[in-house]
């Protein structure tokens, strides 16, 4: 019975701060949350926005740095510059291919050199974010700035959403010509080879309808990103098990 015990410990010490990682989502459908890119050139600042933006973050607020992943996805075709002619260039095959690569995408793998490696509500932590961002369907590995806001679900936050919530506000530089996007000739003057993206959301952890033991896919193929995923040999022996994906 006493080494039961210590193998129960043993596993719950090995799982046990997985079990309160929690699963923020961002709806699409709220225009608040927003991407920005901006380009400045000699001749001409070009500001973007997207608001069809859609993200899901798992996150430990306890302990931040262990196995945080998720995704933020960015539609280009949303994407407004004020100039209509301009949007549908933009979104064209000659520049982002919008029809053959629709989204922009980071895959978030970890966050490191955190303020505070715990979100303490309504402190705002600085935080490296650490995955890879794709666009135009070229994929590079990225380190992100970013600061991040927990906040315990209240009478105040209700008014915006309900649940608690998870602001995430980031900012980095990309390289045009990494990810095979050219600029033409004829209006090199006008757009800059390197593109500051900046991205803002609100995200919630209530009525995510997402299996806490798989926050982030239920699909075999997803089990990589589910921190209490094991072998199907293994269930038995693995924690989580009585939330596994349903069938």
């Amino acid at each position: 019975m006493k080494q039961n015990s210590l193998k129960s410990l043993f596993v719950f010490l090995l799982f046990g701060i997985n079990l309160f990682a929690q699963a923020f989502t961002v709806d699409s459908k709220d225009g608040r949350n927003q991407a920005q890119f901006i380009s400045d050139a000699p001749f001409e600042k070009i500001v973007g926005l997207s608001s069809g933006l859609d993200a899901t973050v798992m996150i430990n607020p306890n302990d931040i740095t262990n196995n945080t992943n998720g995704k933020i996805k960015v539609a280009i075709n949303n994407i407004k510059t004020g100039i209509d002619l301009r949007d549908e260039h933009l979104r064209s095959e000659m520049w982002l291919n919008a029809e053959k690569f629709p989204n922009a995408e980071f895959q978030l793998t970890g966050i490191k050199n955190a303020s505070s490696n715990k979100l303490t509500d309504g402190k705002k932590v600085n935080a490296t974010l650490v995955g890879k961002f794709s666009v135009h369907g070229i994929t590079k590995d990225i380190e992100v700035q970013a600061n991040l806001t927990y906040y315990k679900e209240s009478e105040k936050t209700k008014a915006r959403i309900a649940g608690n919530l998870l602001i995430a506000n980031a900012e980095f530089d990309i390289k045009l010509s990494d990810y095979g996007i050219q600029i033409p000739s004829m209006v090199v003057s006008k757009l800059n080879e390197v593109v500051k993206i900046s991205t803002n959301f609100v995200a919630s952890d209530a009525n995510t309808g997402m299996n806490p033991c798989a926050v982030c896919g239920t699909k075999k193929s997803e089990y990589k990103s589910n921190p209490c995923a094991v072998k199907s040999s293994e269930k038995k022996a693995n924690p989580c098990n009585p939330c596994a994906p349903k069938k």
